[in-house]
């Protein structure tokens, strides 16, 4: 008789679903007090219910189906993003299909519906369908893997990560590039490959980075003649706004409203501020929150996060299959880098790259996207199977 026996009763992840209303309220309430600053005409906080009650729903309905499902169905989500970024580069001359703004073809304009960016759904796509490459190469080579086993892993993840990269480049979006790059970097860390592979690749990005900006400091005549030089103009002031922006005022414009109305909160926030912030409902919305409430309604946003990544962090510890593992790791890259990007830009420790806030900044396609990755974290708890013993420990 065997009591190390599965047992498959299901349960919400109420402490999820509790803390993503507060992200909700939270959302709402902040992007109400922004477009009181005199740069909006709309009432953007009741289009974020909508959205919010839309994202719940998806949440409800990707919950209910079992995560194992998307073994069989990544490659047909990844190609139908893959046509989505396609038809994208396609149309972009067409302003009246795809507006070009901020710089960038980015987004599809849908009437009735307003703008949409399939980059916010291809990346989800994406963790799922490196995932299961991930998933199915493990459960091959488990016997027998080797440097060479793992170098064939690399090369199938480059394969379905390099057309996207592309395409994105094209638009130009370098944020959504980043944000990838982080989903791989999670994915190969959970992925047991050689550190001998996993070194050079994580390690030489981010030594060149400091090597940069050492040299931008040290040595700045050098670098803008033979490295900024090589760079797009927009790049260029991007670069400039960030590593200094009290010198190219201009070009750090956004930073530095940001990082000034951040400063204005202090501890307990500044209801009375005139402080202009570019961007405010969307890209800056953290800046807004700091400027109102302080240190502490900063601090209470980065608690809600921090929660809200343990809440996934615990989905996949306790979580049996290593497909929902892997899953749960890639969107844990997914999200913290766009957290601490996105909150590190408004401080003036990240470059500008128009990342939003998950779940706080306005925007429709990027909460519904957000919710649907959430959706499957929790389609990994509801349909995960406990065991006995395990559920006499807890």
């Amino acid at each position: 008789m065997s009591f190390n026996k599965p047992t498959t009763e299901k349960q919400y992840d109420i402490n999820m679903l509790f803390v993503l209303f507060l992200f909700g309220v939270v959302s709402c309430f902040y992007i109400y007090y922004a477009q009181q600053m005199g740069q909006y005409n709309g009432d953007f906080y009741l289009r974020q219910m909508v959205f919010y009650v839309l994202g719940f729903a998806v949440v409800f309905t990707v919950l209910h189906f079992d995560f194992e499902y998307y073994l069989n169905l990544h490659w047909f989500l990844y190609g139908f993003g893959l046509f989505l970024l396609v038809l994208l580069d396609v149309i972009s001359p067409h302003e009246d299909f795809a507006p070009r703004q901020n710089g960038a073809n980015s987004w599809f304009k849908i009437p009735s519906v307003g703008l949409v960016q399939p980059s916010e759904i291809m990346r989800i796509f994406l963790v799922l369908t490196l995932s299961a490459i991930i998933y199915r190469h493990n459960s091959r080579y488990r016997e027998d893997r080797t440097f060479q086993t793992d170098v064939l892993l690399l090369g199938k993840m480059a394969a379905v990560v390099v057309p996207v990269i592309g395409l994105l480049y094209r638009q130009p979006d370098m944020g959504s590039i980043m944000l990838i790059a982080a989903i791989v970097i999670a994915l190969l860390i959970v992925s047991g490959m050689t550190y001998k592979i996993l070194l050079p690749l994580i390690g030489g990005p981010l030594v060149a980075l400091l090597t940069f900006v050492f040299f931008f400091f040290r040595f700045p005549n050098f670098v803008d003649k033979y490295l900024l030089s090589n760079l797009k103009s927009y790049q260029v002031d991007r670069i400039n706004g960030w590593l200094n922006p009290f010198e190219y005022v201009d070009e750090g414009y956004q930073v530095l409203q940001a990082m000034t109305a951040i400063g204005s909160g202090q501890l307990y926030g500044n209801f009375n501020t005139n402080i202009y912030i570019p961007e405010a409902h969307t890209d800056f919305i953290f800046a807004v929150v700091s400027s109102m409430h302080g240190f502490l309604g900063g601090a209470f946003v980065i608690t809600l996060y921090f929660i809200l990544l343990y809440q996934i962090l615990m989905t996949s510890m306790r979580c049996h299959n290593a497909f929902g593992k892997y899953l749960c790791a890639g969107l844990i890259g997914m999200f913290s880098f766009q957290i601490f990007q996105n909150i590190g830009m408004g401080l003036g420790l990240l470059p500008v790259t128009g990342f939003t806030l998950p779940l706080l900044s306005y925007g429709g396609s990027s909460l519904v996207a957000t919710m649907f990755a959430l959706g499957m974290v929790m389609s990994v708890k509801y349909h995960s199977k406990t065991y006995f013993f395990e559920a006499q420990k807890e």
